[in-house]
């Protein structure tokens, strides 16, 4: 028990600094303090109140200080998470409105249908779900145990087959969930410009072009390079230049 306690205490302190971190980015944006509200949201990056709102107002902050590829990264990172932010989705189209390369990339209506069916505006809720669900399903076991009604060994019966099924479900939506936030499969061009190399060497030959904002497919990779796939054509470009989605 004194472990779940320093658990649950430690999950509440993250929680509260998340929380602070989150309100005093919103307080910086609002003074237009852009680079610190930047500061305080990329700290909630890797944090356990990492959400799609978190990344819809660091993409907002980037767009502030005209960095519109990390922008454009921040809102498709925040759609990853939550396909049903439609302030996220108006920014990004928005943004790459002012991007030079202008490229199609469909997605399969069911995937995306899918996503914005399960998936939330957290990370982790899930998760949480999950969590819910397993107390009460103990709380039913231990009534299933303990009651000599009927009427409460009917309800416990079936309150935990309820509650069994729901863990069950939940499980399984977290672990897509958080399995399609961790593969890195896409991602973001943020310099201004970039030469796509016919291999991972600087004085290989430039095959192609591409600018700032631009969203491409990860294949391959190395220590200092990665190679991309966009609209049939693929190349070799450094790791910096690319943020992964």
């Amino acid at each position: 028990m004194r472990h779940i306690a320093f658990f649950l205490f430690l999950l509440g302190a993250t929680s509260t600094f998340g929380q602070d971190a989150f309100a005093d980015g919103n307080q910086k944006y609002v003074e237009e303090h852009y680079k610190t509200a930047i500061k305080s949201y990329e700290s909630l990056i890797d944090s356990v109140t990492r959400s799609s709102e978190v990344f819809y107002n660091l993409g907002n902050a980037y767009y502030k200080t005209e960095q519109i590829g990390k922008a454009i990264w921040a809102y498709e990172s925040a759609l990853k998470i939550d396909p049903k932010n439609e302030d996220a989705k108006f920014n990004l189209e928005f943004a790459n409105l002012q991007t030079a390369d202008k490229i199609e990339q469909p997605k399969p209506a069911l995937t995306e249908w899918l996503k914005r069916l399960l998936f939330g505006p957290q990370i982790n809720l899930w998760a949480f779900i999950s969590v819910g669900c397993s107390f009460a399903l103990s709380l039913m076991i231990l009534l299933f145990f303990m009651t000599k009604s009927r009427r409460q060994l009917n309800i416990s019966l079936m309150g935990g087959m309820t509650f069994a099924l729901l863990l069950i479900f939940s499980t399984i939506a977290a672990y897509f969930h958080k399995s399609s936030i961790l593969q890195h499969s896409e991602g973001i061009i943020i310099s201004e410009v970039v030469n796509v190399r016919l291999s991972p060497l600087e004085k290989a030959n430039v095959t192609f072009e591409l600018h700032e904002g631009a969203k491409v497919n990860l294949q391959d990779e190395n220590e200092e390079w990665l190679q991309i796939e966009v609209g049939g054509n693929s190349g070799w470009v450094l790791k910096e230049e690319v943020w992964e989605i």
